[in-house]
């Protein structure tokens, strides 16, 4: 039978169906089919069709949702001493005032401090860069699992800025605490700042590979930048935070995969030290109302 040199493959390894992609790439346990079933909302009837792989017909509000969206996603833009550029992620606005990004992009409650985010920095549809937002993010609340671990940091943003732009106005995408909001062979969007530039959108063109333990690995395209972004689902549901590529088992220099750490073990872990006290884990328990 003939193989395939594509990432699914190199990934799964063993048998393979005709065509040379992995047997069962696109299903996953009942279990996890019949949860994801039910999170899908009443009037969007073709949805659970989109995820066997068998339509690409979407309601045109797909568009305007994806767009809505899209708003909550920011540049996180580091700096050192003298207000010096150290680097770019991303990150996503989870409640008001509230942005989750990745350990590995804010560090430490004082690397907070002195990092700004970044809202707008996109083209708009003449092609000429928008309006740009410029928030502040404060010291008020961190929280973060170290980048050895699940990698996450939840961190506070000012409400306004010095232009007066509410922070409120981008809204913000709501984190579900129940797992199924994804399953292998599914497709997953991704909005970033790939490489700390405009807003990207890496658009369905690519299916979950595994849904095992905290993490789940995934085929669309990311660049260094991405860090910090949501993996998101065909309602726009955050199921992932993205946070580094899976390399090769066996050849140098070669990926497989995409991960990101899932959003019901990052509020496990979030609600597991609120009950050990952790005051910043208590008030973003209370913001996320968990």
């Amino acid at each position: 039978m003939k193989n395939c040199d594509c990432r699914l493959c190199d990934f799964w390894g063993g048998e393979r169906r005709a065509g040379g992609h992995p047997v069962d790439v696109h299903w996953d346990q009942p279990e996890r089919l019949k949860v994801r079933r039910g999170l899908i909302p009443e009037g969007d009837e073709t949805a659970f069709e989109r995820i066997m792989g068998t339509s690409d017909i979407f309601p045109i509000n797909f568009l305007s949702r994806g767009m809505n969206a899209a708003k909550a996603v920011c540049k996180v833009q580091l700096y050192r001493g003298g207000q010096i550029p150290a680097g770019a992620g991303s990150g996503f606005l989870v409640a008001p005032n509230l942005l989750l990004t990745n350990n590995h992009v804010v560090r430490s409650r004082n690397m907070a401090g002195m990092a700004k985010v970044i809202f707008d920095y996109a083209i708009t549809d003449d092609f000429s860069l928008g309006h740009t937002k410029v928030f502040t993010v404060t010291e008020d609340v961190f929280f973060t699992s170290p980048g050895d671990e699940l990698d996450y940091s939840f961190v506070s943003i000012e409400p306004s800025n010095n232009e007066s732009a509410q922070l409120s106005d981008f809204g913000f995408l709501k984190l579900m605490a129940q797992s199924g909001k994804a399953v292998k062979g599914e497709p997953v969007s991704i909005i970033h700042h790939p490489n700390g530039g405009l807003k990207s959108l890496s658009l369905r063109n690519s299916r979950i590979l595994t849904t095992q333990g905290d993490f789940i690995t995934y085929t669309s395209d990311t660049e260094p930048g991405s860090s910090g972004a949501p993996v998101l689902n065909d309602q726009w549901l955050p199921v992932a935070l993205h946070h580094r590529s899976v390399p090769h088992a066996s050849i140098r220099n070669r990926w497989v995969a995409n991960r990101g750490i899932r959003i019901s073990s990052i509020l496990s872990h979030l609600q597991l030290h609120a009950t050990k006290g952790n005051t910043d884990a208590l008030r973003i328990v209370g913001l996320l109302n968990l």
